[in-house]
């Protein structure tokens, strides 16, 4: 059994499934047929020319653009959290276009405060 958490509609989640693929999607919300709905799922994989890591469609038939949640059945997932701000920084600049500022730009922007 999923032992389910508050997460909040739209945050950056990384899921580990069964099959080992490492999601990262914004979550939408558990439902009553024991599923989690997710928004935009990527997997990490890396570039092969540049050898970064880079997020890709997890599934490559979905519009990338679209909104609709996709339902992945809770009893394939084996962890859920909150991925590291860089992964999180990328997931968001990738998905939607904005770009999450770095520490430093953080600091220079608190510092003007």
């Amino acid at each position: 059994m999923l032992v389910t958490l508050n997460y909040k509609k739209n945050e950056v989640l990384t899921i580990k499934l069964s099959t080992g693929e490492e999601i990262v999607a914004r979550f939408s919300a558990f439902d009553t047929q024991n599923t989690i709905d997710v928004i935009k799922p990527t997997v990490l994989t890396l570039n092969p020319q540049t050898g970064q890591i880079m997020l890709i469609p997890w599934i490559m038939s979905i519009d990338v653009k679209s909104s609709d949640p996709v339902k992945i059945k809770q009893s394939q997932i084996v962890a859920i959290a909150k991925p590291n701000k860089q992964v999180s920084g990328m997931y968001m600049q990738g998905t939607s276009g904005i770009a999450m500022p770095d520490s430093m730009d953080e600091a220079a922007c608190n510092s003007l405060l």
